[in-house]
Formats: structure tokens, sequence, C-alpha cells
């Protein structure tokens, strides 16, 4: 297997999509500090390829990025000159993607020759292809990180896997799956030959008793075919009476479903006589209505001459609105003549009313005038005692002023000087004249209110005076127009009394008219029951032609089914409807049944015997064969020409069979031999021999190759055991053994790589399949002198094969100065995530 590019996305360390390209490169080293992601690219590889990783063998979920949901590997690389794609992919919810492809091509528009799907198929099929399991991939190609010693500490078993894988040794595994396979056919093919020689006794058994089958079925087939026409004739002959005979039989049948589809002579009289009662019913019916037709004429002509003489409804309606209008205006009359005297009555106290109000009114106005001479006599007095206060009022002030005056000295009021003290007088009596001014504006606002009383009282007494002045005037019109109105009312009635008299006569009008009235009703009576008399006779007239018509449906069915009875018979002929045609026709056609059934009959009889004597002759004619009387002739030559040629077939294939299996003895020798054969190799092919054996020199002959190159690596300090135990001898301390378990990590590194080196020289040798050596690590154990050891073998593994490729994992310095095609890693110091510096393709 040949890795040729790798892709990653969301794997471990590398989040975004990281593509590297092998192609052409041969000694590649992988650097970085601590975390980088280093060994994630050979985890990626293996993961590729077999779905999980040295470390992550169960939860392949832990190999997705941390911050995504779901991660992608993909592989291309070599095996055989075959190009593979090998793609899976993990989500963290859902089903996982596996994906295997050979390509045409490596390139990107290659065709895609073959495709495997799920998981366990491209596993297997990535097994077949390397020719290794996980396991001996991890034990070979992968020397992982702190797992170089897989190979050392491996059990045997283990070790013969690895190696099996490595030299193309399962092929011995096919080769025996193959032998076994032949081993079993081999067996299946005896088996069949034993039931072939089984058959052939059974068919020499069978042979005898199949001739003397055929001899016999063959005899009796030339007997048959000889007597074929004579029986042909007599089952002709037998056939033929047989046909008459149904014909006769059928003829019968037809006359007597003629007889049963006839009507009785019970029905047939039956209708006729309702038809007859039908019609009857229908001439008395219509003379009924030529009665009733002329009784109606009659009481209509008559009330015709009645409203011709005292009129018809329009001139009673007129009469009638004339009494009407006669009535209303009686009415009218007396309704006028009490409104004329109510009206008399209400104006005379209108009339009296207004008087009173009028003389009521000048009582109010006098007193007014009174009210108002009062209050102009009491305003006068409050005037003048007005004016006698302000006088006494003054001449107490002036009294008072003079106390304090003197003469020559300024008066306090005006500032001039005095010049003479007036005299002293008597005091004057203000509060006298204050309460006279007092008494005095009593009197005149008693006198106002007085005034302002009356001339209310007067002004109602007008308005009251007027209004009653105006009712009476009002009602005084009134009764005018009460007057003329019942003049009006009264002429108007002797008018409409005028004219009564003059159409009716002299009498009481509306007697006169109920009488007039009463004898037009009657008429009218008489004319509707007439109407009615005849509508009714109508109707029975309808219903006796509805029957009559029912009676001679009834009459021509019975006409139909005897017509169909003639067309039964052979002779269609029309019936007419009418009774005496219907009866007619029935005996008639009575009497030509019981000709024709007698014919019929006779018919009959003689085709019975007729087929009953070719029935017998035919029946004694297959007797001799042993064949029924009722047996098809040309069948059974038929089935007996079959029955020889069956026979004669039986006998050819059973001859057939046993010239066939003449051989039979020669191929049991040739199928027994290559049984055995196939068994021998099963045998020689068992893990435990032949391939045991091959293993056992392979593992010796990478012990001695091993121990070579460990010496070289060790300065002749170590070496392999002999054995293929693949325990390290010390040979500074004596030889001594050590097992795998008991070396340092230096140690157990260039052990390890000392295998390698062996492995892949042994495989340059002789042809095997190690394309590829992914080594992680391990040269930190190393000091300087073995490192550069270590990669002269390293570089002895590239120089053994131009087309193989070592990856070298390390963080050691001097492993990166020392090659020169490197992969260069770091770690994002805030993310974690790596980031590819350089090398991710060819430089």
């Amino acid at each position: 297997m040949r890795p040729r590019e790798l892709t990653v996305q969301g794997f471990r360390s590398y989040r975004g999509r990281t593509t590297f390209d092998l192609r052409g490169r041969r000694l590649v080293g992988i650097v970085g500090p601590i975390g980088a992601g280093k060994s994630t690219i050979l985890d990626a590889v293996v993961f590729a390829l077999y779905g999980k990783t040295p470390s992550f063998e169960r939860d392949t979920r832990s190999l997705i990025h941390q911050l995504e949901d779901g991660c992608h590997v993909e592989l291309l690389f070599e095996v055989d000159g075959q190009i593979w794609r090998a793609q899976r992919a993990l989500r963290r919810k859902g089903q996982s993607q596996h994906r295997l492809e050979r390509l045409a091509k490596d390139a990107d528009d290659a065709e895609v020759l073959e495709t495997v799907l799920q998981e366990k198929p491209v596993r297997q099929r990535v097994e077949r292809l390397l020719g290794m399991t996980f396991d001996a991939f991890c034990r070979s190609v992968l020397l992982a990180q702190n797992r170089f010693a897989e190979f050392l500490k491996a059990t045997p078993t283990d070790r013969n896997a690895v190696l099996k894988g490595v030299f193309g040794y399962e092929r011995f595994d096919a080769a025996l799956s193959a032998a076994k396979d032949r081993v079993r056919g081999a067996e299946l093919e005896l088996d069949e030959l034993e039931r072939e020689g089984s058959r052939l006794a059974e068919a020499r058994a069978r042979l005898d008793e199949a001739r003397a089958e055929a001899t016999a079925t063959s005899a009796r087939h030339a007997s048959l075919d000889a007597a074929r026409e004579r029986l042909g004739g007599l089952t002709q002959a037998r056939d033929s009476a047989l046909r008459d005979a149904a014909q006769a039989s059928a003829r019968t049948a037809q006359l007597q479903a003629a007889a049963t589809a006839m009507p009785t002579a019970e029905r047939l009289e039956e209708v006729a006589e309702a038809a007859a009662a039908a019609t009857e019913a229908v001439r008395i019916a219509q003379e009924d209505v030529t009665a009733a037709d002329e009784a109606r004429k009659v009481a209509e002509a008559e009330l015709e001459a009645i409203s011709e003489r005292i009129g018809g409804h329009a001139a009673f309606q007129a009469f009638a609105a004339l009494v009407e209008k006669l009535d209303h205006e009686a009415r009218a009359v007396e309704q006028a003549a009490r409104a004329v005297e109510v009206a008399a009555r209400e104006a005379e106290a209108a009339r009296a009313a207004a008087d009173d109000l009028a003389r009521a009114a000048t009582k109010k106005r006098e007193a007014l005038d009174a009210a108002t001479t009062a209050l102009e006599a009491a305003e006068s007095a409050s005037t003048e005692a007005e004016a006698a206060l302000h006088v006494t009022q003054h001449a107490e002030m002036a009294h008072e002023l003079r106390r304090d005056l003197t003469a020559g000295e300024p008066c306090p009021v005006c500032d001039r000087v005095v010049e003479r003290v007036p005299r002293a007088g008597a005091a004057p009596k203000v509060a006298a004249a204050d309460r006279a001014l007092a008494k005095a504006r009593t009197v005149e606002t008693k006198a106002r209110n007085t005034k302002e009383q009356a001339a209310a009282g007067a002004a109602t007494a007008l308005e009251q005076s007027a209004a009653g002045s105006e009712r009476a005037e009002a009602l005084a019109i009134q009764l005018v127009a009460g007057q003329d109105a019942a003049r009006d009312a009264e002429a108007a009635l002797a008018t409409t009394k005028s004219e009564l008299v003059d159409r009716l006569g002299d009498g009481d009008p509306r007697a006169l008219l109920d009488e007039r009235q009463h004898e037009l009703e009657l008429a009218e009576t008489a004319v509707r029951a007439a109407s009615a008399a005849a509508d009714a006779a109508r109707t029975q007239l309808e219903t006796c032609r509805v029957q009559a018509d029912e009676t001679g449906r009834g009459l021509a069915t019975l006409a139909n089914q005897l017509a169909s009875a003639w067309g039964l018979l052979g002779q269609p002929r029309p019936v007419g409807t009418a009774a005496a045609d219907v009866r007619s026709s029935y005996v008639e056609i009575g009497e030509t049944l019981v000709e024709r059934l007698t014919e019929a009959a006779e018919a009959g009889d003689r085709a019975a015997a007729e087929a009953h004597a070719a029935t017998e002759a035919v029946a004694a004619e297959l007797a001799a064969f042993d064949l029924p009387p009722d047996a098809d002739v040309a069948r059974v030559v038929a089935d007996a020409a079959a029955a020889a040629a069956a026979s004669a077939e039986r006998v050819r294939t059973i001859e057939e069979t046993l010239a066939a299996g003449a051989d039979l003895e020669a191929r049991l020798v040739v199928a027994t031999g290559a049984r055995n054969v196939a068994r021998r190799l099963v045998a020689d092919l068992q893990p435990s021999r032949f391939l045991a054996y091959l293993l056992e020199e392979e593992r010796a002959a990478l012990a001695d190759l091993g121990s070579v190159h460990l010496e070289e690596l060790t300065d002749g300090a170590y070496r392999f055991s002999d054995d293929d135990a693949f325990h390290v001898l010390d040979m500074n301390a004596g030889a001594a053994d050590r097992t795998a378990d008991s070396l340092s990590g230096g140690e157990t590194f260039l052990a390890s790589l000392a295998l390698a080196l062996a492995l892949a020289e042994m495989v340059a040798r002789g042809g095997g399949r190690l394309d590829s050596f992914l080594l992680d690590e391990g040269f930190g154990s190393l000091d300087a002198e073995h490192l550069d050891r270590a990669m002269d073998g390293i570089g002895r593994l590239v120089a053994g094969d131009v087309d193989r490729l070592v990856v070298v994992v390390s963080h050691v310095e001097q492993m990166r100065q020392l090659m020169e095609d490197l992969i260069v890693l770091d770690k994002d110091v805030r993310t974690g995530e790596t980031r590819v510096l350089s090398g991710a393709g060819p430089a």
C-alpha cells in the first residue's frame, strides 16, 4: 500500500480542510512542536484504511474536532498498480459514512470502476487488498507512538499474521479454501454418479415392462382405428335419431309453452263482459250529461229574464247604495239639527259671558284710576317730606357749627374769616322730620303696590273680555254655518227619497230592495245547482270512459297474447281487439294447438325408437373394446394413438438412458481420483503443515537479517536470538537473553527499527508488499551517534525501493536537520488548531 494523497477536515486538531500530496515523495519528515498534530497525520492514514486508530479503536467519535459536528478523512493510495480512494466520515449524531472506490487512474476526473459501501464491507475489502488486518498493519507498516515493540512483544500467531500479509502468504489460505471447495465438488459429483447408477438399475428393470406396454397400446390403437369408420356410421345414425327426438321434444315444449301463455277462457269472458258493461255505462253517462246541460240552460235563461226585469247585480248594488245614502243623509239631518241646537245654546251663553267680562273690565279700570290718583298724592307727600328733612339737617349742621365759630377766625368749613357769629336759635327737630319722611315713603310704597295690582287685574280683565267677545262671535258664525248645513242635508235627503221612489216605487225602500234581491238569489242558486249537476254528470262520464279504456286495454292484451301464440305456431297473424274477434281467435288457436301437439308427440315417439336402436348398436360395438356406451369414438382413437406413442417414447427414453450410462464406471474412477487429490491438497495446505514451514523459515531469516541490522545500529552490542522468539542478546553481558519487556526505550526503538529494515530488505528480495513505513517518534531516546545510525537505516529503507514511502514523525531538532523533505506544523496558541507552515505538497 503506497499512499498518494491524504485529506482531513474536522479530524482531531485539523479543523479546516487540509490536503497532503505524497506523490513522488520517498522520505518525508513530519516535524513541529508537541501537540501540533504530527501523529494525527499517521492516525488519519490508518483511520481511512481501517476506520479506527491505535489510540481510538472503539470511541472513534473522539477523533472529531471539539468545535465541529463531524469529521472527514480521504486517502488516495495504490495497491499492486491499482488506484483506490478510501473515504470515511463521522457525525456526532447520526450515521457514519464509509466508502471505498477503485479508480481508473490517479486524476480528478477518473472513472470509478468499483464501489464498496458501509463500514464492514469496506474494512474487509481493505484487509484483502493489503493482505493484513488492522493489528498486523500496526505491527509492520505503522510503528506508532509508544507502540514500537508491538512486533517484538507479539505472540507467534500475531507475528505469523504480519508475515503472511507482508509476503503474500494469505494466498495459501485462498488455496486451502479452493482445495476444500474441490473436495466438496468431487464428493457432490460422486453422489450424483451413485444416484445415476441407481437410476440405471431402475431403468433396466422397467425396460421389459415398457416394451410389453408399447406392444399392447399399439395393437389397441390399430384395432380401434380399423373399427373407427363402422363406429362412425353407427354413431352418426344414433346422433341423428337423438337430434330428431330432441327436436320433437323441443317442439312439444314450445307448443305447451304457447298453450300456457294463452289466457284462460274464464279470463277471456271476464274481460269481454267487463268491456260490454263499461261501454253501456259510457252511453248512460253521456245521456245524463245531455240532460244536465239542458237543465242548466233553462236555469240560466230564467236568471237572465229576472235580471232584465229587475236588474242585475249592478242595479242592486246601485239600489243598495241609494238606500245606504238615504240612511246616511237622514242621520246627517238629525245630526245637523242637534248641532244647530247646541250651537244656539253655546252662542247665547258666550254672549252673556262676554257681557259679564266687559262689566268686570270696566270695574277693574275704575279701580286702576283710583289707585293711580292715590299714588300721585303719596309721591307728592314723600317729596315734600324729603325737602323738609333736608332743610332740617342743614339747620342742625349750622347749629352745631356755630358752637365752634369765633369772630375774626377762619371758618373750619370754608376757611374764610368769620366776621360775625350768628345769633343762636332753637335746636332743629331732625328726628321728627326723618319719621315724617319714612311714613310718607311707606304710604307711597303701599299706593304703588295697589296700583300695580290694579293694573294687572285691569289687563287680565281686558284680555278675558276680548277673548269672550271673540268666542261669542265665533260661536255665532258656527251657528250660522250649522243652520246652512242643516238646510243642505234636508235638501239632499229629499232628493234621494225622490230618486228611490222613481226606481223602486212607493213603500219602504229597504223592504222593496230585499224582496227583489231574494228573487235574484233564488234564480242564481238554481243556475249553480244545474251547473253542478252538469259537472257531476260529465265527471261520471269521464270515469266511465276511463273504465271503458281499461277494459279495452284488457282486450288488447288478450289480442296480443293470442297473436304471440299464433307466432309460436309459425302462423303470425293480427288479432282484432273487439270481443268477438278475440273469442273467435281463441277458439281457432285452441284447435290448432291440439292438432300440432298430436303431430309432435307422434314424431317424438318415432325418433326415440330409432335413437334407442342406434344406441344399442353403438354400445355393442364399443363393449367389444371395453368402452362405455357414451364414449367419443374420435377421442378414444386419439387417446389410443397418444398412449401408443407415449409407450414407444418411454421405451426409447429408457434405452437412451441405458446407453448414456455405459461409461458410468469410468466416470466413477475419474471422480474418485479427483476427490482423493483434493483431499491431499487440503491436508498439505493446513496452517500447521506447509504454511507453518514457510513462516518458520521467514521468521528465522528475519531474525538473522534483523541481527545484522541491530548489530550495525548498536555497534555490535545487541543481536536477536537464533530461534523465532526474537529475544535480544546483550553481547556485552555474555550474550545474555533479554526479553522485549526488559529493554529500554532506545533499545526497543533500535530493535524495532532493525526488524523493520530486515523486513523491508526481505520484501525487496522476494517481491512482497511493503510499499510504505510510518514511524512515529521514538528518536528522542537516542543519542546523536545512534540517531545517525538510525537515519542511515531509514535511508536504506528508501534506497531499497524507488517507490517506497517512509514517513517519520519526530520533534527532535537533529532529525529535522537530517531530512530534506519536511512537513512543518505548528499549533495555534489560542485555539489549539494545527497550522501547516510548509510541506503539504512535494518540494
